[in-house]
């Protein structure tokens, strides 16, 4: 929950806002890959910072800068047409122009003290309330909120169908919408829609419903940062201990990650249980052909690490079997082979569920994407961030501004008391680190 002292002070009605010209006819069916089919119908939620400094004079014109960022993303929605449509069942969507929900929020505090609140739940008053990760058709496919704060400063987040595509496709929305905040006439390259292209359904049919469970636990996140100069100390310090040349920051990060929270849960449960690592990696760069930055879809697939023995569990092992796995990983066919797709097509055969023979660990790295490129006309954000969210031993890593990278860390509560005590971690991670 969010600190009692932070209250949002007034919420407008919901707007609806729709794509400035109507969706032509041969467009007004969008079909869901199969990867999507089974997926259910969560969000992904960004959010971007701007301070009353960057906005100028208009600060002080909340109604001003709503009117503007209604007017350009009614223009962006004409490229991003599913998201303003409707979900006519689990294999398409209706592109009728339903429109996009849009909130104005007050917040009865100023940006700083949200933005450097301890308290990672208390950033979350910036996505609409009770929707980002949560699975609810009925907010639409999209929401929008922008709030305002009492120092003149504005967040503007985004709340997009998973359904519909990835962070990478939720991040070229907001780019596009700001380009056209910035410059009404620009020209936006429109985007291009995988949709059932690469991943189709099955021979059988679309799946009826959902096979991937939506799983929101009960767990506390904490958000740690590691600045540039301790990113390159870690990097150092295991290249010269492994045999992997050049060990990228997602790389020794995850690792760290990966190997002191194994070690807060064999704390608390006495023993050791062979653990997997689970990396998602973006395929647009890797299939051939490539496909181009602005495609939209859930372009996905995943490799794991493993380690059986905890004598094995250690940083230089660990990047050096990731690394192996990574390797083969981009040699192997990510389309025909995608360990996702086989994973869901498995789900579809009803079988019950097998013993898992490792406790899962995800990492998420949205690392090598440019949220800070999110510029509405006021300059790039002071601060990009995520909602908390979605479930247990999940760590997500993005830049940190200019200066490092941060990571949002989440676990139960019982094993985030221990983890956030250790000395190996914290000897490179700081865990407060101001924004502004």
């Amino acid at each position: 929950m969010a600190s009692a002292a932070l209250k949002v002070l007034s919420r407008a009605s919901k707007k609806l806002i729709k794509p400035l010209s109507a969706t032509p006819l041969t467009q007004k069916l969008h079909k869901f890959s199969l990867i999507e089919q089974a997926q259910t119908h969560t969000y992904v939620p960004l959010g971007f910072f701007y301070s009353n400094n960057q906005l100028g004079a208009l600060c002080n014109q909340p109604a001003q800068i709503s009117k503007l960022l209604e007017n350009s993303l009614s223009k962006n929605l004409v490229s991003y047409y599913p998201y303003a449509g409707h979900m006519k069942d689990n294999a398409e969507i209706d592109c009728n122009d339903k429109g996009v929900g849009f909130l104005n929020v007050h917040i009865d505090a100023p940006m700083s003290q949200v933005l450097n609140d301890q308290d990672c739940y208390v950033k979350d008053l910036i996505f609409p309330h009770g929707v980002a990760w949560e699975n609810d058709s009925d907010y639409g496919l999209a929401v929008i909120q922008l709030t305002h704060f009492d120092c003149g400063g504005i967040a503007v987040s985004t709340c997009l169908s998973h359904k519909i595509g990835d962070a990478c496709s939720g991040l070229q929305f907001s780019i596009d919408w700001a380009t056209l905040t910035r410059d009404p006439n620009a020209k936006i390259i429109p985007p291009y829609y995988i949709s059932d292209t690469i991943f189709p359904s099955p021979p059988s049919g679309p799946l009826e419903s959902p096979v991937v469970p939506s799983i929101l636990d009960g767990c506390t996140q904490k958000r740690y940062v590691f600045s540039s100069s301790k990113v390159s100390e870690l990097m150092s310090s295991v290249a010269s201990e492994s045999q992997v040349r050049n060990p990228t920051p997602t790389e020794v990060l995850s690792a760290l990650l990966f190997k002191c929270v194994a070690k807060a849960v064999t704390a608390n449960s006495g023993s050791f249980v062979p653990s997997k690592l689970i990396q998602y990696a973006d395929l647009r760069g890797m299939i051939s052909p490539k496909l181009p930055p602005n495609s939209i879809g859930n372009v996905l697939s995943h490799f794991s690490t493993h380690i059986s023995n905890e004598v094995d569990m250690n940083l230089p092992q660990i990047v050096s079997l990731m690394r192996e796995e990574k390797q083969l990983f981009r040699t192997r066919d990510n389309i025909k082979e995608n360990a996702w797709a086989l994973e869901i097509l498995e789900l579809t055969k009803g079988l019950p569920p097998q013993k898992k023979e490792f406790d899962e660990y995800t990492c998420s790295s949205v690392c090598k994407f440019p949220f800070y490129d999110v510029d509405f006309g006021w300059g790039k954000p002071v601060a990009a961030t995520i909602a908390t969210g979605p479930y247990n031993k999940l760590f997500n890593l993005m830049n940190y501004k200019d200066d490092g990278i941060e990571a949002f860390v989440m676990l139960d509560e019982q094993d985030m008391s221990v983890f956030e005590r250790d000395e190996e971690f914290l000897e490179f991670a700081s865990p407060y680190a101001n924004y502004i």
